[in-house]
Formats: structure tokens, C-alpha cells, sequence
């Protein structure tokens, strides 16, 4: 999925978070791998299981990223990880469990950020950032 797309169905979405601070109510959530996953599967479910997105920049690193970034994967994320299909680069996905759960423990391993879009009812955004922290976006 594009970003365009992403922005078509209604998510909070800015490309520097100084700009996203400016026009969006925000705070700060803080979450260790195991809270971020629950939250977000909870989301998740609160959504029917749509509605939520994420950028996962893993095919964009280098191969020496992608390497560490592979060692901290299970056998199964990993080719999870691996099979991903990234059309000319795109980097937005549709949420589902296995995906939501990597994106936790990278986040919180602070070795990729992701971050997760809910369109819809309960639209936010929350921009993974250092410290087990979250900053949750949402309409002013």
C-alpha cells in the first residue's frame, strides 16, 4: 500500500513527527514489547480485524540491517518477514498478529521503528520511538 492510499482511507499521517506534534493532540505511551502487542492486537480486534496499518521498512535496509535485524526473529517471523510481498518498495501493510507482534519486539528492541495507523472509529496513530515509548496521535 501506498502512503496515498493510507491517506485515502483516513489516517493521521505526516512525514516529520514535528509537523505531526503541530497538528495533532498527541501523548506519550509508554510499553514494553509484550503491552505494545497486547494493545495493539486489542486494537485490533476493537477494528473487526481491519482498519489498521503499519510501515515496516525492512526491505529498504541495508542487508547488514536486515542480518541483525534477523537474528532477533524467531525461524518463523523471519521467513514470515522474508515471504512479506513489498510491491516496487511500498512499506504500508495491513495489520494482522503475526506482523503486529514483530513490530512490537523490534520496536522495542529499538532496532526498527514502526508505525501503526487505525483508520476508521478509532482513528490514531502511534509512532514507535526510543524508550519503550509510543507517541499516540489523534485529532485535535
Amino acid at each position: 500500500m501506498t502512503t496515498g492510499q493510507l491517506q485515502e482511507k483516513g489516517a493521521i499521517y505526516f512525514e516529520n513527527i514535528v509537523d505531526g506534534m503541530k497538528q495533532y493532540e498527541n501523548r506519550i505511551v509508554r510499553m514494553d514489547a509484550q503491552q505494545a502487542c497486547d494493545q495493539f492486537l486489542d486494537l485490533w480486534e476493537l477494528c473487526g480485524y481491519n482498519d489498521i496499518y503499519l510501515d515496516f521498512y525492512y526491505h529498504r535496509l541495508p542487508k547488514e540491517a536486515q542480518t541483525r535485524i534477523d537474528m532477533v526473529l524467531s525461524p518463523q517471523e523471519r521467513d514470515y518477514v522474508h515471504q512479506m510481498d513489498s510491491p516496487e518498495g511500498e512499506v504500508i501493510f495491513q495489520a494482522n498478529e503475526v506482523l503486529l507482534s514483530i513490530c512490537a519486539r523490534l520496536n522495542d528492541a529499538e532496532m526498527l521503528f514502526s508505525t501503526i495507523y487505525i483508520t476508521g472509529e478509532h482513528k490514531s496513530t502511534w509512532w514507535g520511538n526510543y524508550n519503550k515509548e509510543y507517541i499516540v496521535f489523534t485529532e485535535k
